[in-house]
């Protein structure tokens, strides 16, 4: 009798699991979504599964429904439905859906069966052999009597295929590949996602920036600020691509004396390293040399624009020392220029506005400062070696200065 019994438990559950071997087929499985060996699935789709009755939340995990390697999270959905959403967007290709067993919650009132005698016990081994939940088996039904209160679902496997028709990106897009920002202040950049069918959409909130030096600047949802004077690299990345490379260069407060907008003092070593060194407001008078001027003359303009007129001659002959002729000219001008403000000016009814006598040799110990722009001076020197040149009568030496030095003197006043 115990034989046929067997048997008979054995054939029951081959035919079940001849009908639900990938377990699509299980009692209280609604539906699949989307369903197996489906094509031409779309790659934002999420997974999808409703059972008929309630999912015992305890029993649900975030890896419940997994989606070959892909990141991803399960949750529950209403009281019946898992939901499998990806972390990022499909590619194009076969997927493979894994569901974990999880626990339903049995229509009707049941309670829970304890076997009461050795038969019973028996009985309830075997069942639970081929079974997940005994009730389920139908000897165990007709000799056990009620089962428990929850179903354990089978586990459930099937495939599916992705083919994304959405446009794809080629490029992405800066709206600047070069900023200068003062420290504190803030610029807003945009991007832009440039895709295959010639469309573009502005994805400057969703992109993650690599920041070369984060000290020197930062950057939240497009807004690059300026946090400290120095230069550093940025670049865009979104859905595997990445951007141009943007150059940010932070500059000091700036600095503002007698209407002039002083230049950040420069890295000397920067500097020092090339004749003209550096320009940054593209005056023609260098960097540092600007800065003293300025903060030297404060409090007269003439005199500031003056040294501007020193300073840029002095690039001239140290930049073409061969050319010694012409650039003397230029020299002689600004120097005839200054002489008048500084010696001469008083004979003639104007102010003197270089009190410091020794400025004029000051001056030029700051301008001609390295090894290399004192060569370039001693061959300009050397190339007016035993030359003739005559100079101009000393009244007419104002008129060397190369702005509107009367109107100047009329403001002045």
């Amino acid at each position: 009798m115990l034989k046929i019994i067997i048997k008979f438990v054995l054939l029951c559950v081959f035919t079940v699991g001849l009908q639900a071997e990938s377990g699509l087929t299980q009692k209280h499985l609604v539906s699949v979504v989307p369903e197996a060996s489906s094509t031409g699935i779309s790659a934002n789709t999420t997974i999808e599964i409703v059972f008929d009755t309630k999912i015992i939340k305890s029993s649900v995990k975030k890896n419940t429904i997994s989606l070959n390697n892909i990141e991803g999270v399960t949750t529950l959905v209403g009281e019946n439905t898992l939901k499998f959403t990806p972390t990022d967007i499909l590619k194009s290709g076969d997927y493979t859906v894994n569901i974990e067993q999880v626990k339903l919650t049995k229509k009707g009132t049941t309670t829970e069966y304890k076997p009461k005698n050795v038969f019973q016990k028996f009985i309830y081994w075997v069942c639970s052999v081929f079974y997940d939940n005994p009730a389920e088996c139908p000897l165990c039904k007709k000799i056990c009597g009620k089962g428990s209160t929850t179903i354990k679902t089978e586990k459930i496997k099937y495939t599916f295929s992705v083919d994304d028709v959405s446009p794809k990106i080629k490029t992405l897009t800066l709206s600047q590949t070069s900023i200068e920002l003062h420290e504190g202040n803030e610029t807003t950049l945009t991007v832009t996602a440039n895709y295959d069918d010639n469309t573009t959409q502005d994805i400057s909130n969703d992109v993650k920036w690599t920041i070369q030096d984060s000290s020197v600047a930062s950057v939240t949802n497009g807004t690059i600020k300026g946090l400290k004077e120095g230069t550093t690299t940025l670049r865009a990345k979104y859905n595997g691509k990445i951007s141009e490379t943007l150059t940010v260069k932070v500059v000091g407060q700036v600095e503002v004396i007698n209407g002039y907008k002083l230049p950040p003092e420069p890295d000397p070593k920067v500097n020092n390293a090339t004749l003209l060194g550096i320009d940054s407001n593209d005056n023609g008078v260098r960097d540092d040399v600007e800065r003293y001027i300025v903060q030297t003359y404060k409090d007269e303009k003439i005199a500031i624009e003056i040294g501007f007129q020193v300073a840029r001659a002095y690039n001239a002959v140290i930049e073409d020392p061969s050319n010694a002729e012409e650039t003397m000219k230029i020299l002689d001008a600004a120097q005839d220029c200054k002489g008048y403000f500084t010696f001469l000016a008083d004979r003639y009814g104007d102010p003197i506005l270089i009190k410091d006598k020794s400025e004029p040799k000051k001056f030029r110990s700051i301008a001609i400062n390295t090894e290399e722009r004192i060569r370039a001076y001693l061959k300009y020197n050397r190339a007016l070696s035993g030359g003739v040149y005559t100079s101009i009568p000393a009244k007419e030496r104002k008129k060397q200065c190369s702005f509107n030095v009367e109107q100047m003197l009329k403001d002045r006043k």
